[in-house]
């Protein structure tokens, strides 16, 4: 039990470090909006691509694929019953109109990619890589499909398809399309020359600490000012880090999941609010504010909730 306290807080405390960098740049006025433009591309067009392939490519074999599709379908089932209970939630709080979508979005799906892959590494290894896409997969299709359609209702007008070419685009990512060709390269025994494969493994390298920098230059500029903890705000975060997280767990019991994908599942399910639901509240010109501030407070907490977290995974 001591051992694993110390390596939750151990691997914190990596990211913290890494964090604090790009904190410190971004306070010094050094990064500047260039640099933070182009931070994400790197690693989401790029390193992380490249990191899932590579990695897929390395650990994962051909006999365990049909298992790690059998058990992402447990994370589409917590998901799916996480956000029925968020709009009954909504209901009996009787909360305004205009912030449904963004609260529904906020309590079910979290930063289960540029957040969730750097922690699950850090804490379990790269092993925890499969599980990690496959709970990653059913997040992104859910949250681009219902959530993007919830978040469309919450201002006047027409609402947004819930199935569209747009949507399978999002859907289908660079990081995404980087882990189906490493399933199809392991599937089909495809022979690869050595430089590639370095190539590959080196530049994806780079995806924990530049995205964890990257974090850290946007918590640099927050403004606490802003932060109001209202009702809908605390019920928000019991969502997201209680409600989400016990859903996930009981799924994950109820279908027998492995010890290590019940791990790596609780984790991502237990993580800061996706960053893109800031991103879609000011494309329908709902409530920015309200949307930016759950972005943003449940990623401060992040720093207490994982290693609580990771904690309590020991005991499963």
């Amino acid at each position: 039990m001591q051992e694993v306290i110390s390596q939750a807080i151990q691997s914190v405390l990596t990211l913290l470090l890494m964090g604090s960098l790009g904190f410190y740049f971004e306070r010094r006025g050094w990064a500047g909006p260039k640099v933070k433009e182009f931070l994400p591309v790197l690693v989401i067009r790029a390193a992380l691509p490249l990191y899932l392939f590579s990695t897929t490519v390395r650990d994962l074999t051909k006999g365990e694929i049909p298992r790690i599709v059998t058990d992402a379908g447990v994370a589409a089932i917590s998901i799916i019953i996480t956000f029925t209970i968020s709009m009954l939630v909504f209901k009996i709080a009787k909360m305004e109109r205009s912030r449904r979508g963004i609260f529904c979005v906020a309590f079910t799906f979290s930063n289960t990619m540029f957040i969730g892959m750097p922690i699950n590494l850090a804490l379990f290894g790269d092993q925890a890589l499969p599980h990690v896409i496959s709970y990653f997969f059913f997040n992104s299709f859910c949250f681009w499909t219902i959530g993007n359609y919830m978040m469309s209702l919450d201002v006047p007008g027409r609402p947004a398809a819930i199935l569209s070419r747009a949507t399978l685009k999002r859907l289908f990512s660079p990081p995404i399309v980087g882990f189906l060709v490493g399933l199809l390269v392991i599937y089909f025994s495809i022979p690869l020359p050595r430089f590639f494969t370095q190539a590959a493994s080196s530049i994806g390298a780079m995806t924990t600490p530049v995205a964890i920098i990257y974090i850290g230059m946007g918590l640099a500029d927050l403004s606490w000012s802003s932060f109001k903890l209202d009702k809908d705000l605390i019920l928000m975060i019991s969502g997201r880090f209680l409600i989400c997280p016990l859903v996930t767990l009981l799924a994950c019991l109820a279908f027998n999941l492995p010890t290590l994908t019940s791990q790596v599942y609780f984790i991502q399910s237990s993580l800061p609010v996706v960053a893109s639901c800031s991103i879609l509240a000011g494309y329908y010109r709902s409530d920015t504010v309200f949307a930016v501030m759950v972005v943003s407070i449940t990623t401060l907490m992040s720093i207490i909730t994982v290693p609580i977290f990771r904690i309590i995974t020991s005991f499963f």
